[in-house]
């Protein structure tokens, strides 16, 4: 059975199950978040916001339709209506990973500093995600800033050693500090030496940017 024939039995059992059981709201996520991976974007709004109507009034189910319908629109390409939603989740196990999407959101239109904001408070909710921390990283070295972004970098590690793009990102700061072999390049290498080389374009870019930042901040 191929990826799509799946996804296609996904959808029929889902919407089996909706109508079996018109009130359970986690059915109508369930189908909304297989119609956004297939890319039937139009048909996951829909469903995104009807379910929204009609489970308005149950306080349990508001956060999380929001956060779906954050993801469809984020998925879209429509990061500003992303946000909107993302923004109004107040639940406690949604709050970290609405920021963080919101901070993707900001990252992926180039706006910088608003991600860098969402980012900080992300990390700050919990120190421990991995992802939080690289894209941290990300943003600081878009904002040329490469001290932070080590430190950043560093920090993901620390909890995942072994984790590609934290070890890829820290050799980039490395390199743009003059160390070119350097043992966290050597180590993403080591763990996926074909993302490696997919990710070589993104080092040079990234080094030429950032040299004469980290020539300013020496003199």
């Amino acid at each position: 059975m191929t990826p799509a024939e799946a996804a296609q039995n996904d959808i029929k059992s889902l919407v089996s199950k909706i109508e079996s059981k018109p009130d359970d709201w986690r059915a109508y996520i369930d189908l909304v978040n297989v119609l956004m991976i297939t890319e039937n974007y139009t048909e996951a709004e829909e469903l995104a916001l009807k379910s929204l109507g009609l489970f308005d009034k149950i306080q349990a189910a508001r956060p999380h339709l929001f956060y779906a319908l954050g993801n469809v629109y984020y998925s879209a390409g429509e990061y500003a209506l992303a946000n909107q939603y993302f923004n109004q989740i107040n639940d406690d196990k949604l709050k970290h990973d609405a920021t963080m999407m919101q901070a993707q959101g900001w990252y992926a239109q180039n706006k910088y500093q608003q991600a860098l904001v969402f980012a900080l408070t992300g990390v700050e909710q919990d120190a421990t995600d991995v992802s939080a921390q690289i894209l941290l990283g990300n943003i600081w070295l878009a904002l040329q800033n490469s001290w932070e972004a080590q430190e950043a970098f560093d920090a993901a590690i620390k909890v995942e050693p072994d984790n590609f793009d934290a070890n890829f990102a820290r050799g980039v700061v490395a390199v743009v500090k003059g160390d070119d072999e350097n043992a966290w390049l050597l180590k993403a290498k080591q763990l996926d030496p074909t993302k490696f080389q997919a990710q070589a374009k993104r080092l040079d870019e990234i080094t030429q940017l950032l040299a004469g930042q980290v020539d300013n901040e020496h003199e």
